[in-house]
């Protein structure tokens, strides 16, 4: 991972992209190809209404850039660098995204269901309405990162690291949170029916009452 001082991050501040400098394209595969040939980083670009699947790539940065509106299925995207990036009504499913580095990025309203995003760095990630079901976080980084109004059913974030990570209104029904320190993370406003979590695991974490009796039962406690 880069210095975040050669991005010129403030971890705790919210990006927002002026969308009005980008120029519109509607093929992904195109400019990863010209990027490729030309050995340079793509910039400066919102791809709007592209449809791609089994794009392989590696090894750059998408900077400044805007995806909407877009589908790119089973695509391998390995070490990438995402930074100033937005990903608005877009559907990356089953995508794979491992060893990749998301700097100031927002997921709106996207399916990114069975996505691979193990041994990624997340700072100040954002979340938003985003259908996260069977993704893989395993091995993660995750700083300033908030999931909000979104479903990670049986998602797996095992043996990540989690730094102040907001989950809030959303359906972790069976998400897997195996060997990873749960201390001070809020879970109160979300559904965990059937969390998988290592009792060690559960101190200084946050849960209404309810929530509560349930992680009783992973300690062996019997409430009558």
């Amino acid at each position: 991972m880069d210095n975040l001082e050669d991005y010129g991050i403030n971890p705790y501040a919210r990006y927002a992209i002026d969308t009005h400098s980008l120029t519109e394209c509607n093929s992904l595969a195109k400019i990863i190809n010209q990027a490729k040939m030309n050995m340079t980083d793509i910039k400066g670009l919102r791809f709007k209404g592209c449809y791609e699947a089994h794009i392989d790539t590696n090894n750059f940065e998408f900077n400044t850039c805007e995806f909407s509106d877009s589908i790119c299925l089973n695509a391998k995207f390995n070490k990438i660098t995402f930074v100033d990036v937005t990903f608005e009504n877009c559907d990356f499913s089953n995508t794979d995204f491992s060893d990749c580095n998301f700097i100031r990025v927002t997921f709106r309203n996207c399916k990114v269901v069975g996505c691979n995003f193990t041994h990624t760095y997340m700072q100040n990630a954002y979340f938003d309405n985003c259908n996260a079901s069977y993704a893989n976080f395993a091995l993660t980084n995750l700083q300033t990162t908030t999931f909000l109004n979104s479903k990670l059913s049986n998602a797996s974030i095992q043996e990540a690291l989690l730094k102040k990570v907001e989950f809030q209104y959303s359906n972790l029904i069976g998400i897997q949170l195996y060997k990873t320190d749960l201390n001070g993370i809020d879970f109160s406003t979300c559904d965990i029916t059937g969390i998988v979590v290592m009792p060690q695991d559960l101190k200084g974490i946050i849960v209404d009452e309810y929530q509560a009796m349930e992680l009783s039962k992973l300690l062996g406690i019997i409430v009558k």
